[in-house]
């Protein structure tokens, strides 16, 4: 039929098919925003981090493995390593989270109008940290190998093998110190011997060896204030 200029209304527009995309996307959900996404992606991240923890502290590292963690959070036993490449991945976000916590313990407990009364404070938050998050300073502190150490060492770098941040902390501190002292002393020498001090003591309580007579807690402040006493000793060079 030839046009005729007038609009025929019993004629219809010929629909438009949606593409193969399109039609999936109506009959599906929505897309998830980024934010949803990341979130989401985190907190199972946070609950296989909470699954291992618990298995750590019933039985150690050997304890720990994805089908375990997956039996306790209602996962298959391949939902984790959506999360994780390997086990190994999984022990170094647990010891670097750890590291973070301790970093912010030292850093929070850092206050004073002295460097001394700093140094104090700090090493008291040390002992703390040691007493009350055994779980978390066991992952830290006690020595295990990976399953692949040359793909961590790759993939990490010298952070598998400490995190300074807690450190660097104590360091800047007991050089303060020797600064408002005027103390001839070398200061990383000072850091060290500190570091060592407080771990020892830690390690003593946490292995069950202190059986002397006498307890953690009681021996808390006299250690801080005998090592505070014997910086004025510290050498002044490394032998």
């Amino acid at each position: 039929m030839p046009y005729n200029g007038k609009v025929d209304r019993q004629m219809k527009e010929k629909p438009v098919e949606p593409t193969a995309s399109e039609f999936k996307r109506r009959r599906g959900r929505p897309p998830a925003a980024p934010e949803n996404l990341a979130a989401a992606h985190a907190e199972a991240r946070n609950k296989i981090c909470s699954a291992a923890l618990t298995l750590f502290g019933r039985s150690g590292i050997e304890a720990i493995s994805m089908r375990e963690i997956a039996g306790l959070i209602g996962a298959s036993p391949m939902m984790p390593y959506k999360y994780f490449r390997t086990k190994d991945h999984l022990l170094q976000e647990l010891r670097t989270r750890a590291f973070e916590v301790f970093e912010n313990r030292l850093r929070d407990a850092a206050t004073g109008d002295s460097a001394l009364a700093r140094l104090k404070q700090l090493s008291l938050a040390f002992l703390r940290f040691g007493l009350v998050e055994r779980e978390s300073y066991k992952l830290m502190f006690d020595y295990w190998v990976y399953d692949s150490l040359g793909q961590m060492i790759e993939d990490f770098g010298d952070a598998i093998r400490r995190q300074s941040g807690a450190w660097n902390i104590l360091s800047k501190e007991v050089e303060l110190y020797f600064t408002e002292t005027g103390l001839r002393g070398d200061p990383q020498i000072a850091a060290h011997l500190i570091w060592a001090s407080l771990h020892g003591l830690v390690s003593l309580e946490a292995s069950r060896k202190l059986v002397m007579g006498m307890e953690f807690e009681e021996l808390t402040i006299p250690m801080i204030d005998a090592i505070m006493s014997g910086l004025a000793s510290v050498p002044r060079q490394r032998l």
